[in-house]
């Protein structure tokens, strides 16, 4: 059995009970429903009897108004739109879906309302419907994912086995960081970004030099995950030395295009962190000049890059944390799946001529170990990405392997998420220069 399954005969409990109270007295029942719903939160969990592996999880939308659908968006949905369609309860504001789901998991989703169900692709779909999309109201933690300028509600699917994010999360009773926002100009690149610096409690330029860490993405990283809140709570905890931080941006809110060729692996891109951003942290705060002190990170294309730059300059970065790399790139790939053709991307994906596509895994392969110490996961819902993001994080692996690397990976249970990537910080900071 699969993650994310919708089997029509598996019905969740809750809401075969509800069909049958309603048939006894709908109003009470409806309204009784609603009640529960608002008590125990949404998506709502139930055990499947005898299966210690999986779960059931069932999404539920009040809905007063008459409306043609409404679609629940979620990576459990992978081939067609329409395979996120709610049910309605005949007669009733009760709309609902059902999914088998691994136990453990994280995810996000978003609901949208009168979607019309083409493209059928659910990224392009909900890229081209953002303005259907809508909370879950049920759902007390949430969150809204900037792109392209757009704004994305996000819900976060949290499993009751998920496995537990120790050091995710603001906690009062400890001693706090600083945050400053700097812009950084680059005249390699023509082109200026925001710069976030995070300086552990108690920073001082008398201080020996602070380990630091290089973060792609780290704004985002900053707004989505409240990553200084997990640097404070691995100092608290002496799980890590102190650490500075530099959290570069690259998700531009109005242009996502930039971030696709800055960070799959581009040199003018590495001169710009190694000749200009990097001496600009050097000369302004007091950190490190040793490799195995160092740590450049980043998910997704942010992954990739650090992987690269990593390999360009181990005598900088002797430390490398990559969070679901997009380790399928090579040169010539087409960025950004949701704003091209899926059938042209499919096409292009299956060339016979083009089977190689792992490029950084091969310069790795074909060079002499460098002095590097990696980090690398990825997320088992990710093996629906048609890239083979999954698949290629595990080649990796075999290479670093054979070739002799100290590295840890990992598979989380959950997929391209930022929710899933909070935990991952901590584990790779943990790993890569803990105590």
């Amino acid at each position: 059995m699969s993650h994310g399954s919708n089997n029509p005969k598996i019905i969740s409990p809750i809401i075969s009970k509800l069909q049958k109270d309603i048939k006894l007295n709908k109003k009470e029942a409806v309204l009784r429903f609603w009640k529960d719903v608002a008590n125990m939160g949404t998506p709502i969990f139930e055990e499947i009897k005898g299966d210690a592996e999986y779960n059931l999880i069932t999404f539920v939308v009040r809905e007063d108004e008459e409306v043609k659908n409404i679609v629940c968006n979620t990576i459990f949905i992978t081939k067609d739109i329409k395979e996120g369609l709610l049910e309605r309860i005949e007669d009733t504001n009760i709309y609902f879906k059902s999914y088998i789901i691994l136990k453990g998991i994280r995810e996000t989703y978003n609901f949208s309302k009168n979607n019309p169900l083409e493209p059928k692709d659910p990224s392009e779909n909900l890229f081209k419907y953002i303005n259907l999309t809508f909370f879950d109201p049920f759902n007390s933690k949430k969150s809204i994912f900037k792109v392209d300028g757009f704004k994305i509600p996000l819900n976060e699917i949290e499993s009751p086995d998920a496995a537990p994010q120790s050091w995710y999360g603001k906690k009062i009773n400890i001693n706090h960081g600083k945050v400053e926002e700097f812009t950084s100009y680059s005249e390699i690149l023509n082109n200026k970004r925001r710069i976030l610096v995070y300086t552990p409690p108690d920073y001082s330029k008398e201080h020996s030099p602070y380990h630091f860490m290089l973060l792609f993405d780290g704004i985002m990283f900053e707004e989505m995950a409240s990553v200084s809140s997990t640097f404070d709570n691995l100092i608290a905890d002496d799980k890590i030395p102190p650490i500075v931080a530099i959290m570069v941006q690259n998700f531009l809110d109005t242009d996502v295009s930039r971030r696709s060729s800055e960070l799959p692996p581009n040199p003018k891109f590495g001169e710009y962190i190694i000749n200009e951003l990097l001496p600009w942290a050097r000369n302004n705060f007091n950190i490190t000049t040793q490799p195995s002190q160092s740590i450049i990170a980043g998910a997704s294309y942010g992954g990739i890059c650090s992987t690269f730059i990593g390999f360009k300059w181990p005598e900088i970065f002797g430390n490398v944390l990559s969070m679901s790399g997009a380790y399928s790139w090579y040169p010539g790939e087409k960025y950004w799946i949701q704003r091209i053709n899926i059938e042209e991307f499919e096409h292009w994906w299956s060339r016979e001529d083009e089977k190689e596509e792992e490029w950084l895994a091969r310069q790795f392969a074909q060079s002499e170990k460098l002095p590097l110490k990696f980090y690398i996961d990825v997320g088992v819902l990710e093996r629906a990405d048609p890239t083979n993001l999954f698949l290629s994080n595990r080649h990796f692996r075999t290479i670093l392997q054979a070739k002799g690397y100290p590295f840890h990976y990992a598979e989380f249970l959950g997929g391209h998420d930022f929710i899933c990537w909070r935990g991952s910080i901590a584990d790779g900071l943990i790993y890569l220069i803990g105590k």
